[in-house]
């Protein structure tokens, strides 16, 4: 699973637009998994944006994805239609976000000797805001 979601998140890292890379004021990134909508996301954060307001940053929604890299997923949950398996589903996203070379993108690596590199931070958030992880 967690194979996929890093095809995955690379993918739609691919396709944020270049000039929000370049943006000197990138603090992170979010991934949004809301498989009941079948959609997976990223957006790139700036140190202006408020982060409890997500729909309200500057490139909101950076880069959506036509999810064929995590139909295994999104169909387990879809099967399932349970929360916990939501919320494992999640766990594996955001493993899947601290294996990335982040540096590909001109920001800094995501870990370095088993500890968080800042100020770039990675999150996870749960579809209705229940949970988030955030590194």
């Amino acid at each position: 699973m967690q194979k996929n979601f890093i095809r995955e998140i690379k993918y739609l890292l691919g396709k944020v637009p270049k000039a929000q890379w370049k943006d000197p004021n990138i603090r992170g990134i979010v991934y949004d998994f809301t498989p009941w909508h079948r959609m997976s996301s990223v957006t790139v954060q700036t140190s202006e944006d408020d982060p409890r307001d997500i729909g309200g940053w500057k490139y909101y929604y950076s880069a959506e994805s036509d999810n064929s890299r995590i139909k295994a997923e999104i169909e387990q949950y879809q099967q399932a239609n349970d929360w916990r398996v939501y919320h494992k589903l999640l766990l594996e996203a955001a493993e899947a976000l601290l294996a990335i070379d982040f540096s590909k993108y001109g920001q800094p690596n995501t870990s370095e000797s088993f500890r968080l590199y800042k100020p770039f931070s990675v999150q996870v958030y749960h579809g209705d805001e229940i949970f988030g992880f955030n590194y």
